[in-house]
């Protein structure tokens, strides 16, 4: 039988599934750009972009969260699915990451991991266009 845990993931994920499949949630991308070592002959680091299709919900900031400084009036939040759309887990949202939902390009500012005993459940990210 799987644990709490387990169960709150598959829950999340049903929940925040695209509404094509059910949930509440649209379709989104995940950019990561990684950094590769660096070489000495060139003097550069060379690197890549990974990409993850995942799903997510957007909410705007309450009004009482907004102090113009962390949190400013055009930051967007998204809850976003602990799985990708083809079932894998979603690899760790990191600040700097890039997330694209319903055509616009989002810079990731804060993340806060919904981790229980070490299980990712979702994420909330604060995110700025």
């Amino acid at each position: 039988m799987p644990d709490i845990y387990d169960r709150a993931k598959a829950t999340a994920a049903r929940q925040l599934a695209p509404r094509s499949k059910g949930g509440k949630g649209l379709e989104m991308t995940l950019t990561k750009s990684v950094t590769g070592e660096y070489d000495p002959e060139t003097g550069t680091t060379g690197g890549s972009t990974e990409i993850y299709e995942g799903s997510a919900l957007r909410e705007t900031y309450d009004e009482a969260d907004i102090n113009g400084t962390t949190i400013l009036q055009s930051d967007v939040k998204f809850i976003v699915s602990p799985v990708q759309l083809t079932g894998a887990d979603m690899p760790e949202i990191t600040d700097g990451d890039k997330i694209t939902f319903d055509g616009s390009t989002y810079s990731v500012k804060n993340v806060s991991p919904w981790n229980y005993a070490g299980l990712n459940i979702g994420f909330e990210v604060q995110a700025r266009e």
